[in-house]
């Protein structure tokens, strides 16, 4: 439980840590994405930029899926 539980804190720690790192970029986050889209509905997918749509359905996903990868590989550590 504990495991679950060390992983799931380090996943959000970094998503904490990359989604103000980004923003100041000003890439897309989920936060800004998912508020505009409620209101726009399938027709803001278009103004979308390219870098903000790689960031939010490829890199970001491999980010937070490498940093549970991670955790886990430190928390066998110990």
């Amino acid at each position: 439980m504990f495991r679950i539980y060390f992983c799931g804190l380090c996943v959000l720690i970094v998503a904490i840590i990359v989604n103000v790192l980004i923003k100041k970029i000003g890439i897309l986050t989920w936060y800004d994405f998912g508020s505009i889209f409620l209101v726009n509905g399938f027709q803001y997918l278009m103004q979308v930029s390219f870098l903000s749509f790689c960031w939010l359905f490829i890199v970001y996903p491999f980010t937070l899926g490498l940093t549970y990868f991670l955790a886990d590989k430190l928390y066998n550590l110990f």
